[in-house]
């Protein structure tokens, strides 16, 4: 079983201007037309069971939405390979009424995206969400890194999230992007070891440029093969997940990359799926 802990997905209407835009802001291919149907097409192609679906909330107004819209969509695909996790954002009140609401409706994690949602990881707002979402026993799905439509300020830095390590020492903190996205070396140095999860998204080889965009070489260039091993062995494999963060990574060539570079069975196993069905109870 594979499971590819890090997706997107737009209704149709709204992918259709979003997902070129994205691109656009980004400078990064998208793979798939950023729909449910998008994404399980690309599942199929790459031999990938389940994608956990990570709803992002811009604006505090949207949480209840979208979390209604998790529930109903983990309803409708049960069986057929979508997951969704819940959404919160920081200026969200009554965080600990929807917290235990979503738990309730059987979301069993939440996305917070520091960058998006113009916060430090270790603000109080955050640091209260995610004493609150332990509390649940929800998983916290942290966007980790620069983001690479809203560069250069880093609101979850590895400094940001050692404060929030301290503050709170969250059970089910999985932090995207291998740690911290373009931030690899502290990673390796500070992070590897301590009781948090990674996933792979968006952090191997090199990303690709639409087509008719610039962007210098040097600056497509991810996290190394070398290093990428050094930091599985370093942290465990029992503390590594497999993510994609499709529609922006091509989720056959990772799931390859993944495989290659983790050959041993047990391994293998704990990154593709046992860890994801652990954290998440898939």
């Amino acid at each position: 079983m594979v499971i590819d802990v890090h997706t997107h997905t737009f209704p149709p209407r709204i992918a259709e201007k979003a997902i070129p835009k994205m691109s656009a802001a980004a400078k990064t291919t998208a793979y798939t037309d950023g729909t449910d149907s998008g994404l399980l097409s690309s599942m199929e192609s790459a031999g990938i069971d389940v994608s956990v679906l990570l709803p992002v909330a811009t604006n505090a107004a949207q949480v209840e939405k979208l979390n209604n819209i998790a529930v109903e969509k983990n309803s409708s695909f049960s069986g057929r390979g979508l997951f969704s996790l819940g959404a919160m954002h920081p200026d969200f009140e009554d965080f600990k009424s929807e917290l235990a609401r979503i738990k309730s409706e059987g979301l069993t994690g939440i996305k917070l995206h520091p960058a998006y949602q113009n916060t430090d990881l270790d603000d109080i707002k955050y640091l209260r969400i995610i004493e609150s979402a332990c509390e649940n026993d929800l998983a916290v799905v942290v966007h980790a890194g620069l983001d690479i439509g809203i560069m250069p300020y880093n609101f979850s830095s590895v400094k940001h999230i050692c404060n929030v390590l301290k503050a709170v020492a969250p059970k089910k903190l999985v932090l995207a992007h291998m740690g911290s996205w373009k931030g690899w070396d502290e990673v390796e140095k500070t992070l590897c070891g301590e009781n948090v999860y990674l996933d792979t998204s968006f952090s191997l080889d090199r990303y690709e440029v639409p087509e008719g965009m610039f962007v210098p070489e040097e600056e497509t260039k991810l996290l190394s093969e070398e290093q990428f091993c050094r930091m599985v062995k370093k942290h465990g494999a029992d503390k590594i997940l497999f993510g994609t963060d499709s529609p922006w990574s091509n989720q056959k060539k990772t799931l390859e990359t993944v495989k290659r570079l983790i050959p041993g069975k047990e391994e293998q196993a704990m990154v593709l799926s046992e860890n994801a069905k652990k954290i998440f109870c898939i």
